[in-house]
């Protein structure tokens, strides 16, 4: 217990979350950056392979009141294409969208996974200031504003609204993420995968999915975000054919029931299939970063065929 709420005192620091405009809990905290709550908690722990883990949720209600239609399914397999390190989330229930992510937390690792969360937290929240009004209109619905239980809805939005100015000064150079890193990773002990190789920049790899049917993992640090600019592109690519319905299916699975970090969403190409898709920016690179995503996006593969196929 102690780690999470070294995490939880971690993020809320550097956020620089103003206390007035925070509802904290013991595993959980609710802040106002704008107009919309983002709500980030720690779940129940859970035995994975002797050790134990927790998952650290990051939410953030974006959109109400919209129409739950095959239409809706395509336009967020298609802004889920552009993911970052959260997934666009539809709630057929509750009839809204929301942004989420998730990092597996544990004793050894928590140092490295709050400082992914942190940047997920920042890129999430940013990001739903400046695209909530957008995409309201795009699928038909309204902007989710809640107000603060005593302080009313924030008329004036923090300063950390504007974070992505930084993100996007940083990717103006090269990606952190070197040649040399890249190419240890195909040499990782244990292999998660049955074959990889690299070229340069970049990494690809097949891992067991299906008898004769690979999947396939990228990593790519010589891409370039449309708006972050350099960093590292994350895809899992899965070999079964491209449903909306289905990645809806596979992100609102992900918000309840990861067993590896959600940093991207899953979206549909039509001609490479069912994908996993995310982009870390060269300001959240970290030590060791490339490694932990290598595991955890294998652990999403092992993941995603129990989904799909329960008895395999």
């Amino acid at each position: 217990m102690e780690f999470v709420e070294d995490v939880l005192r971690f993020l809320t620091a550097r956020m620089q979350i103003e206390a007035e405009w925070a509802v904290q809990e013991r595993t959980s905290f609710t802040w106002w950056a704008h107009t919309l709550a983002q709500r980030v908690w720690v779940a129940e722990p859970r035995d994975c392979q002797g050790v134990e883990l927790r998952t650290l949720h990051i939410h953030t209600d974006l959109l109400a009141d919209v129409p739950m239609t095959m239409s809706t399914w395509a336009r967020l397999a298609n802004v889920n294409r552009f993911a970052t390190l959260s997934a666009y989330v539809a709630d057929q229930t509750a009839r809204t969208v929301s942004l989420h992510s998730s990092v597996s937390l544990t004793a050894d690792n928590h140092l490295l996974a709050r400082s992914i969360a942190l940047h997920a937290m920042a890129l999430q929240m940013a990001d739903a200031f400046a695209e909530a009004h957008e995409l309201a209109a795009a699928f038909e619905a309204r902007v989710a504003d809640t107000p603060h239980p005593i302080r009313g809805l924030r008329q004036r939005p923090d300063e950390m609204v504007g974070i992505l100015e930084i993100y996007q000064q940083r990717g103006e150079a090269d990606s952190p993420f070197t040649v040399d890193e890249i190419a240890e990773l195909v040499h990782v002990e244990p292999r998660p995968w049955t074959m990889a190789q690299n070229d340069m920049l970049r990494l690809t790899a097949d891992l067991e999915f299906a008898t004769g049917l690979p999947s396939h993992l990228e990593l790519d640090a010589s891409e370039r975000h449309a708006s972050l600019g350099s960093g590292l592109q994350m895809r899992l690519t899965l070999p079964v054919e491209p449903d909306q319905a289905l990645a809806q299916k596979l992100n609102a699975s992900e918000t309840v029931e990861p067993d590896a970090h959600q940093l991207g969403a899953w979206c549909v190409d039509d001609d490479q299939g069912l994908i996993f898709n995310g982009f870390v920016p060269a300001a959240a690179y970290a030590p060791g970063l490339s490694l932990a995503l290598v595991y955890h996006l294998s652990a999403k593969n092992d993941w995603a065929r129990a989904i799909l196929f329960p008895a395999g």
